[in-house]
């Protein structure tokens, strides 16, 4: 069973934790809010609308909100209620998402750098070099492609609050955990060792891509609810991807 991330977060001296108010999203015992108001995870479609306002696209993946830089995911439980939000640090037009490193499009959208460009221009590996024009429709067919996946137009630019340590775009794993060490209680995020290559990473603070998430249980801390949360960070290539929060119901 999969940990839940909430901790009761008591200060150590001097340390600043960050209150619910001094950012939209905040992440709390037993309660995860936008702008004050608690997320309908759990939830049919119909509340994140009433919440958020109308998505701007539907991906096969997710429902996705461009100018929040946002998206949820229902199909994982059969389109009944929202299972996941996605909140996106970076999206396909930063570079790690050009270079085709971003988990859902592992090196499946890739937009050619300008060096690699002249390379081909001048490449022999072919019977003749590639032309201009042929570059030119390769990165028209990758930009038409944008809609139809999961990541915002514009990413999330702000912070949130996770826990009562802060976590932003640009944070590197060693920040967010340099953060989280202020405050008693907390520990350290780490890999999450799901990718069953036999090797023993769980804890890893220096793996570059993967999920990571604090190690320890919390399941119990909300004992009259039904359901419970876990939140873990994704890093593609050192980049902090995006923040998730899973909905689970209790096995009963």
């Amino acid at each position: 069973m999969s940990s839940s991330f909430f901790v009761q977060c008591q200060p150590k001296k001097d340390a600043l934790i960050m209150k619910t108010e001094d950012t939209e999203f905040a992440i709390t015992p037993c309660q995860i809010t936008y702008k004050g108001k608690e997320l309908p995870l759990g939830k049919p479609l119909d509340a994140w609308i009433q919440l958020l306002g109308t998505y701007s696209r539907h991906t096969g993946r997710g429902y996705v909100w461009d100018s929040l830089g946002i998206a949820i995911n229902d199909w994982e439980a059969n389109h009944e209620y929202v299972k996941e939000l996605y909140i996106f640090f970076v999206n396909l037009d930063s570079k790690v998402g050009q270079a085709g490193k971003l988990q859902f499009v592992w090196n499946e959208y890739y937009i050619l750098s300008k060096e690699e460009e002249e390379s081909l221009l001048k490449s022999t590996i072919r019977n003749k070099p590639y032309t201009q024009e042929e570059l030119d429709q390769s990165r028209e067919k990758m930009l038409k492609k944008k809609p139809d996946y999961i990541y915002p137009f514009t990413p999330y630019i702000q912070t949130v609050n996770l826990q009562g340590a802060p976590v932003k775009s640009g944070m590197s794993l060693n920040e967010v955990n340099k953060e989280r060490s202020k405050i008693k209680g907390l520990e350290k995020m780490g890999y999450w060792d799901n990718d069953g290559d036999w090797s023993r990473d769980s804890g890893s603070t220096t793996i570059k891509t993967g999920e990571f998430r604090e190690q320890k249980d919390h399941s119990s801390i909300c004992p009259n609810q039904d359901y419970w949360y876990y939140i873990t960070l994704r890093y593609s290539e050192g980049e902090l991807e995006y923040l998730k929060i899973s909905y689970e119901l209790y096995e009963k």
